[in-house]
């Protein structure tokens, strides 16, 4: 983990040396000479690791002190560096910083700084001398995020499937069985598939799906010959190749010399030949990197063979580089009949005593509990079925209950093998993961269990944080790097998608329980970050502290209990998440207690407000405070100060915001409330400086200065409330363009007043996602080409909108909220709408006939008709929409629910939809 926090480090000194070296006038010589020292370290820092995951614990306190040391330089260069800032910028912050516990007492003393920069570059010097003491040898920097250490190799050996080790006890996958056999022997000509691969997170059970494929009678009667090989970090390919020839020839002793003798080109090219003359079934299990296979790929044939590779992998990119077009299966976890099915076939006995059925019940009971912690991981339940089977009484079993968590992931204690247990394994992917997603990973530990996580909010946090590293020359924003880190923990199977947006985008996703247990682990052993959740754990007593963590996630009921909570740790805290009812104290405490913070996260009950000495965390990138049902009474002036904030979001109600965001000039993200009182601003909420800005949300355009808002044209997302003088911002939409925006939201509350909005929609030309809510004068006839959502609220159109939105060619889903059309019909023509597969209709008062001609909505999949009372029957065109998958009835009439149900006259229009779901109340 050293390598993990070192090298955010040297990427922000580089930042600093190449981009703000105006900023480090005085110093910018000792900076550089820290910087160059942490990058000739950085060498060595993969290595230092694996020594420490060997258990050497003198290199576990040398890294402990090159983490603090590293933190340590990078606390004095920021500090600097925002002072100087601060100077420039002018006396008011100046006056803040003054009153602030940091480095400087007087102005900024550039001799104390250069002399403490200098002392802290001599300390990494002499932490890298002292490596070859303890055997750390340097990695070349093609290695890094490629290879590991030998010293992984054991676990790895512990690892290692056998061809000939059938598993008999298999549950739950005699569907994948059947698919994969299916894949394997199919008839397809030309072969469909030269490549299958299982993929999927550690202990899900690849490699006992593999073997069973592999053994399969109808594989065995397809296939004329096989190899098995296992394939470890240090792939030697010489080796594997021979071990394939040797399964596929089965050859005599003479011939395995012969084989030994060969150069390896020769070897390859008779490898290569024989899978082209005889159909050959190749395994090679536990493949974890593409260099790996860069290094196999010449013995096997690249174009459609009868001979195929069936392949297991944690990492989906590493199946898909070695063949863009195989097929990837991915196994599931087994739900709870067949957890208890495989925990009941792996646990030998319920007790001594097969007759004590009291005993067996009560066991049963404590089984079931017990299985809930495993998740449905398959090698989670037969670690547990393993220890508990030498258990044979109640005592033993409510025992291993009260510690079950630890037993899981630590596995027998007394077992010679200290990998048996589930941690391990899910740590070998913890381990191979390179140095700048090891933090993103880590992060995941604030995040509370069973939580679902939002992409987008952790994207932000973890830029604020500085774990994401740039990418020098490309287009692409930081924000977009993030999201390609956590894509690439789905490649690695350490997280799961829960939701995919429109754009195919990941939206949001969950973390397997045990896999978090992991996580949470290395976090708290790395003193990387801290969790604590109280709110549903009575009177359990406070974990303690670290008093060096950086990072602290806390959910507390009571203030009491955090004030004391918080007061041993250290003032360095970068990040704190919070819950709190009125946390105005706390908030206090927390402002003048942890100056060096980036990320503050406020969630809170009950009105809130914000101490004006917010202006103190100089260092903020991000501030989000939510709150339910709640105020937040003003936001203070002195958040001008904070000038290196990126993301500010307030979803609470607010009283006052004040004219000071043009200061904040690295902001990105600003997200305020959906409305704001006039008092709010003097005229208007400038924004002269904020170019990089991506997201500006529910700003009443009222307060908007135009010249200010035209230069906003970074703009990816825009939330905005428009009257009817929306022309002094729209005047002339063909020289107005935002060409970046997306996601574009428009509400009309200006009462008794049509809004004109079709030259603010097209100054949008490349918007994907569109809601607008309020009365509108008429719809564009011409939209975004990209247009992939729409949804309409209250715009209480005349004509009907049919006709005009089924030409557009990419929507995907269309919502007809309350009030959006108040005709009494509309018409869905032939060929409209080939692209729709969600249409929701809800309250149309006046909605009495819908007519969808054969042809129209040929992708639908998803129907809701919600709260349209007049209307009596489902469209006859209905029934020759094939893709329907699900229909939901809700708040209709009853006669048109008869209608739809089995045995209704409307029956014949709907029979074909599996899910056809009625719910809600039904009027007369």
């Amino acid at each position: 983990m050293v390598e993990a926090v070192v090298s955010p480090v040297i990427e922000r000194l580089g930042d600093l040396l190449l981009n703000e070296a105006k900023f480090l006038s005085g110093v910018r010589v000792q900076v550089k000479d820290a910087h160059t020292k942490l990058l000739w370290m950085r060498a060595f820092l993969k290595d230092a690791d694996a020594h420490v995951r060997d258990g050497d614990e003198r290199v576990r306190l040398w890294a402990v002190q090159v983490r603090d040391t590293s933190y340590d330089l990078e606390d004095v260069i920021e500090t600097y560096v925002l002072k100087v800032v601060s100077k420039r910028n002018g006396r008011g912050v100046i006056s803040v910083l003054k009153r602030s516990a940091c480095i400087f007492r007087k102005g900024i003393d550039v001799h104390k700084i250069g002399v403490e920069i200098e002392k802290i570059s001599s300390s990494i010097a002499t932490l890298t001398s002292s490596l070859q003491t303890y055997g750390i040898r340097e990695l070349r920097v093609k290695e890094f995020g490629e290879t590991s250490s030998n010293n992984i190799q054991p676990q790895r050996d512990l690892r290692r499937a056998y061809s000939h080790v059938v598993e008999n006890v298999v549950v739950g996958f005699d569907k994948d069985m059947e698919e994969l056999v299916a894949r394997l022997i199919g008839k397809e000509n030309p072969p469909r598939h030269r490549v299958i691969s299982i993929c999927g997170m550690g202990g899900l059970g690849k490699t006992t799906l593999a073997r069973k494929v592999y053994h399969h009678p109808q594989v065995r009667a397809h296939f004329d010959c096989f190899a098995w090989a296992s394939i470890s970090q240090q792939c030697v390919v010489r080796e594997v190749w021979e071990g394939i020839l040797f399964g596929l020839t089965s050859p005599t002793q003479a011939e395995r010399n012969e084989i030994k003798s060969m150069g390896n080109g020769e070897i390859a090219k008779k490898l290569y030949n024989l899978q082209k003359q005889r159909k050959c079934l190749v395994l090679l299990d536990d493949i974890w990197t593409t260099s790996a296979w860069d290094g196999l790929k010449a013995a096997f044939p690249q174009d459609e063979i009868d001979s195929k590779i069936l392949l297991t992998t944690r990492i989906k990119n590493v199946a898909f580089h070695v063949d863009q077009n195989g097929f990837i299966h991915q196994p599931r976890c087994l739900n709870e009949n067949e957890s208890w099915e495989l925990f009941q076939k792996k646990t030998s006995c319920f007790g001594n005593d097969p007759t004590n059925s009291k005993d067996n019940q009560i066991m049963g009971v404590l089984g079931r509990e017990m299985l809930k912690h495993c998740s449905g991981l398959p090698l989670a339940i037969i670690v547990l079925s393993g220890l508990l089977s030498t258990k044979h009484t109640v005592n033993e079993w409510e025992e291993i209950k009260g510690n079950v968590m630890r037993y899981i992931t630590k596995g027998r204690e007394h077992n010679d093998s200290k990998y048996s247990g589930v941690s391990s394994v899910l740590g070998l992917s913890y381990d191979e993961l390179p140095f700048y997603l090891k933090p993103c990973f880590l992060y995941l530990a604030h995040y509370p269990e069973d939580a679902t996580i939002q992409v987008k909010e952790l994207c932000l946090m973890l830029v604020a944080e500085g774990f994401i590293p740039s990418r020098g020359a490309s287009t692409d924003s930081i924000e977009d790097v993030a999201y390609d880190c956590l894509s690439e923990l789905v490649e690695r199977s350490m997280i799961q998608v829960e939701e995919w947006g429109l754009t195919r985008k990941m939206k949001s996703f969950r973390i397997h329980d045990l896999m978090r247990d992991m996580c949470f682990s290395k976090a708290r052993d790395e003193n990387f970050l801290q969790f604590n959740d109280l709110r549903n754990r009575g009177e359990e007593p406070l974990k303690s502290v670290s008093t060096n963590i950086r990072r602290v996630a806390i959910y507390f009921h009571s203030v009491d209990d955090f004030l004391p909570f918080v007061d041993n740790i250290n003032s360095v805290l970068r990040c704190l998440i919070i819950e709190l009812v009125k946390p105005e104290k706390v908030l206090r405490h927390v402002i003048n207690s942890f100056l060096m913070l980036r990320v503050l996260k406020v969630s809170h009950k009950g009105d809130l407000k914000l101490p004006n000495e917010i202006g103190k965390l100089i260092h903020l990138r991000l501030f989000s405070i939510s709150g339910r049902v709640a105020f937040v009474e003003n936001i203070p002036s002195s958040i001008g100060n904070l000038r290196c904030l990126q993301t500010l979001v307030v979803k609470s109600w607010v009283v006052k915001v004040p004219n000071v965001m043009w200061k904040l000039e690295q902001l990105r993200h600003l997200s305020l409330p959906y409305f704001l009182g006039i008092s709010a601003f003097s005229k208007w909420l400038r924004l002269p400086n904020l170019r990089n800005l991506q997201t500006l949300t529910h700003v009443q355009m009222k307060y908007l200065d135009r010249n200010d808002f035209l230069q906003l044209t970074n703009l990816k997302k825009l939330a905005i409330t428009v009257d009817r003088n929306l022309e002094r911002i729209f005047q002339d939409p063909t020289t107005v363009t935002f060409v970046r925006l997306r996601h574009l939201q428009i509400y009309c509350h200006d009462k008794g007043v049509r809004v004109d909005i079709v030259p603010m929609i097209l100054s949008y030309p490349k918007i994907y996602k569109l809601i607008l809510e309020g009365r509108i004068v008429k719809l564009p006839e011409q939209f975004s080409p990209n247009l992939i959502k729409l949804s309409l609220t209250r715009t209480d159109l005349k004509d009907d909108p049919m006709p005009t939105l089924e030409k557009l060619s990419s929507l995907r889903v269309l919502s007809l909220q309350e009030a959006s059309y108040e005709g009494n019909e509309m018409v869905c023509s032939k060929g409209g709408f080939p692209q729709l597969e969600s249409l929701q209709i809800k309250s149309l008062k006046n909605l009495e006939e819908w007519k969808v001609e054969e042809g129209a909505l040929s992708s639908l999949h998803f129907l809701s008709i919600v709260g349209c009372w007049k209307l009596s029957r489902v469209p006859d065109g209905l029934r020759y929409i094939t893709t329907l998958k699900e229909m939901k009835i809700d708040n209709m009439p009853r006669g048109f629910k008869e209608r739809v149900e089995e045995g209704g006259e409307d029956f014949y229009k709907v029979h074909h939809v599996p899910s056809r779901l009625f719910i809600g109340s039904y009027y007369e």
